[in-house]
């Protein structure tokens, strides 16, 4: 978990610009020791009159979210650069074809997150680097004995 949710108008973004951004969105968590398996892009065409920004339908907008469970940011320097990093991800795709796009990031706490059933093992550093290295999620403790 990061989760990525874009809530775009209808021919707002090419199936290769949704291609690009997930994979620029899921290299930037990679970077960050985050299992490339664990980052989700979704991306929701809102029909004409199923979508509205300032009261109105408009032709070119994006809103997106991010979810974030395993992680928050550990100061203000950390999450502005963080924002920065986004910016960098999408603005290119976004800016040049003249489409309003806002964002929020949500920070959920990760003992609620689960994966296959588990407790993912962030605050286990030997375990969570298992997960990045092998890009899935590899049974552990407690969970390895209820099978």
């Amino acid at each position: 978990m990061p989760r990525w949710t874009f809530e775009i108008t209808p021919d707002s973004l090419s199936s290769t610009e949704k291609d690009l951004l997930a994979q620029r969105i899921t290299d930037n968590y990679v970077k960050l020791d985050i299992p490339a398996f664990l980052v989700n892009v979704f991306f929701h065409e809102n029909r004409i009159g199923n979508f509205y920004s300032g009261g109105k339908t408009p032709p070119k907008t994006v809103f997106f979210v991010l979810d974030h469970a395993a992680r928050s940011f550990p100061s203000e320097e950390v999450r502005l650069a963080f924002i920065d990093s986004v910016n960098d991800i999408v603005e290119p795709i976004l800016a040049p074809k003249g489409i309003k796009w806002e964002y929020n990031i949500y920070e959920h706490p990760a003992d609620n997150w689960r994966v296959n059933g588990m407790v993912a093992p962030v605050k286990q550093p030997e375990l969570w680097k298992q997960w990045v290295e092998r890009n899935e999620a590899v049974v552990y403790g407690e969970y390895a004995n209820k099978k």
